[in-house]
């Protein structure tokens, strides 16, 4: 028997061999990962190695925190079985966990346990890494795994971060040593001029180079060659009348007096018209080393990057000032809330280089929207493209892609971006995260400290996107305010069909009871009785529909069906204050907005009419009340459409016709108004790129909303 066949196959001691093995391959795997996708792909496997171990499911997380402090699960293991959820019980167990040090510590409802990592390995990003089983294990062995696991993934984690950041800025560094090196290889070590004859004289020596002196003077520029084609250095002047940082082959005499391992270029020209003490032709010989330019070289290029790197720092400094500031008067502007942010993401990307950028985030429907540009329509697989952004950033932090690599194209194809790198930012706000997600297409890509920099603009982005949801709410109460005030009407509108519907039952009740049933009866009856049902079931529609929050979705739709909408809504206001509505719109007359915003604000603007005419907020003397809606293309404005309401009452007063806009001025006492109306209608208005105008005609007051006809 061989002396493996002679251990037990169930050993105990050989299987914690064989796993301590295993373990330690894995972790050695970890180690060596360059990427973050293979970290993860290792602690997969770790996962599912540990799971099978302890013989019950597993988690391994990935956390982080977001800007306002809140516990963040950026990623977790899928094949060790266990899956915890980024809600209350997490947080709590956290915040125990990260109290004790990281020990071994139970979810309040005891659905899982899990170690947390030391903090002290994170540094200052805040990442910590975390293993989770189901229940707490019986041996100490399978918990220092657990540990050695939390801390060996965070250690990595963050290895793999930091060498991303490091090489950003080494790529950078790299590229202004080589700049500020070519530049300095374009200057001369041996300036020389030559005879008519050819005949080379050294009229000065740099860089201490008095032996490449001694070896080309007196040298025949016709024994000099250069470039490619094996011509004189004297033909190649007479021909092309210069060259510029060619290479040059010596002679031979020549050749063996000069340094080793040294090339030798060579500028010149040929004087047009040398005066007679003139020699007619000119040049530089520069000397570089095999391995790149001389110590000499190499310090005064190290001193330049120095200088050049302060000079650029403070260059940067003072852009970056610029751009806060220009970017705080554009956030305090009169700007719309969407002009603002199509600004400041103009801003941000002249200020970091990129060339296309992108504002998305999740809408109330759940679906992925461009909050800028809003026009441009979202790829199929822009869903999973925000799924997999959201994923991958780190507590909030920028994160970095190469556009060739299978992340990169799947984050900017479906936004239709193109450019060599992609960037992502993230945008927390008290509800849906938003990105910014910019390209670049510099071969370097997006420098570190450019990300930084956005990374702090991105405060900027956030208020203007903090103002656009106030403005939101804003508009949205000031909607279901409108609501209650018409309740009187949607009961009426309900009541008549609800009566209708009562007296056909009755009368049903009749026929049925009737000796002989009419057929054609019954069924008038039920007809009818099924239209006033459709009825209520429209002006509940109606109202469902008017009181829902705008997804802010805009669109080119026709003008009159929209002020059909409005009619149907304030039918029994009109009629309770006696008020006639006359509408002159074009069947064929579009506008580009949000329809259920432009619903609302025509609705609070014939309100704010039938108030006016009613003499609520001013004295009026009327012998008809009439409100008339007029639409038609602006005559003075291309693309503009404009839609006028106009009404019979007294018309605005000049003392007030300045602050009509104004929030909270009302002329109206505290039980008709709160003087939001118009300051909410003229900010809608405002956020499809239109205004309002308000004045007076021969009849009273109007107010026009002016509008782009198209999405143009």
């Amino acid at each position: 028997m061989a002396v493996q066949d002679e251990r037990e196959p169930d050993d105990p001691g050989a299987g914690r061999g064989e796993q301590l093995s295993s373990f330690a391959s894995q972790t050695l795997a970890l180690f060596l990962a360059e990427t973050e996708e293979q970290a993860r792909s290792e602690l997969e496997a770790i996962s599912r190695r540990l799971a099978e171990q302890v013989s019950e499911p597993v988690a391994i997380c990935e956390l982080g925190l977001s800007p306002n402090g809140r516990p963040l699960m950026l990623w977790q293991s899928t094949e060790g079985g266990l899956s915890v959820e980024e809600d209350n019980v997490f947080a709590d167990w956290l915040r125990r966990a990260s109290r004790v040090g990281g020990e071994l510590t139970s979810a309040t409802r005891g659905i899982w346990c899990g170690v947390l990592s030391a903090d002290t390995l994170s540094g200052e990003t805040g990442l910590r890494m975390a293993v989770m089983l189901q229940s707490a294990p019986a041996n100490a062995e399978t918990i220092a795994h657990a540990y050695g696991i939390a801390d060996a993934a965070v250690a990595a984690m963050v290895r793999i971060r930091k060498s991303k950041a490091s090489s950003l800025e080494r790529r950078r560094f790299d590229a202004m040593y080589e700049s500020t090196r070519a530049w300095l290889e374009l200057g001369a070590d041996i300036v020389w001029e030559a005879s008519a004859e050819g005949v080379l004289r050294c009229r000065r020596i740099m860089n201490r180079r008095g032996d490449a002196g001694r070896a080309v003077d007196g040298m025949d520029l016709k024994s000099l060659h250069v470039g490619g084609g094996g011509r004189s250095l004297l033909d190649y002047l007479e021909q092309e009348g210069s060259v510029r940082h060619l290479r040059a082959r010596l002679p031979r005499d020549a050749a063996v007096n000069m340094p080793a391992n040294e090339t030798i270029y060579v500028s010149a020209m040929r004087r047009p018209a040398p005066a007679s003490d003139e020699a007619p032709y000119v040049g530089t010989f520069t000397l570089i080393g095999e391995y790149g330019p001389s110590s000499h070289t190499r310090e005064t290029a190290a001193m330049m990057v120095q200088v050049r790197g302060a000079r650029l720092r403070e260059e940067q400094q003072r852009r970056e000032a610029e751009a806060m500031l220009q970017g705080l008067r554009l956030l305090l502007g009169q700007d719309s809330s969407r002009d603002k942010m199509a600004k400041l993401v103009s801003l941000i990307l002249e200020c970091i280089g990129g060339n296309e950028a992108r504002v998305a985030q999740r809408g109330l429907d759940g679906r992925p929207r461009l909050l800028v540009p809003e026009q441009r329509v979202l790829g199929a697989d822009a869903d999973a493209a925000l799924d997999l952004v959201a994923a991958n950033a780190p507590g909030g932090l920028a994160t970095v892609y190469d556009a060739s690599a299978d992340e990169g194209r799947r984050i900017a194809h479906p936004f239709g971006l193109e450019g060599g790198h992609v960037a992502v930012l993230s945008l927390p706000l008290r509800g849906e995260t938003a990105y910014l997600i910019c390209t670049t297409n510099r071969s370097e890509g997006f420098a570190a400290a450019d990300i930084d920099f956005a990374d702090r603009f991105t405060l900027l982005l956030r208020q203007a996107l903090f103002l656009r949801e106030e403005q939101s709410q804003m508009a949205q109460t000031a909607k279901m305010a409108a609501l209650g005030q018409m309740s009187a009407s949607i009961a009426h509108e309900l009541r008549q069909p609800l009566n209708t519907i009562s007296l056909a039952v009755q009368n049903l009740e009749y026929l049925l009871d009737a000796p002989e049933v009419d057929a054609a009866a019954v069924a008038s009856k039920i007809g009818r009785v099924l239209a006033q049902v459709e009825r209520a079931s429209d002006v509940i529609d109606r109202m469902r529909r008017f009181g829902r929050k705008s997804v802010g979705e805009h669109a080119v739709l026709p003008l009159r069906t929209a002020i059909e909408n409005v009619e149907a809504i304030m039918h029994h206001v009109l009629l309770r204050a006696g008020v006639r509505l006359e509408v002159n719109i074009p069947a064929d007359l579009t506008a580009y907005a949000d329809q259920l915003q432009l619903e609302q604000v025509v609705s609070n603007l014939i309100q704010n009419a039938v108030d006016a005419i009613s003499g609520i907020g001013a004295k009026s003397e009327r012998d008809e009340g009439l409100i008339r809606i007029v639409a038609a293309r602006s005559d003075e404005e291309e693309g503009m459409v404009q839609l006028r309401i106009e009404d019979s009452g007294p018309g605005f007063r000049s003392e007030i016709m300045e602050r009509v806009l104004e929030p909270f001025f009302t002329t109206k006492s505290a039980d008709h108004g709160t003087g939001l109306g118009l300051a909410i209608c003229e900010t809608i208005v405002r956020e499809s790129g239109g205004r309002l105008e308000i004045g007076n005609h021969d009849g009273g007051g109007y107010v026009a909303i002016i509008l782009p006809h198209d999405a143009g």
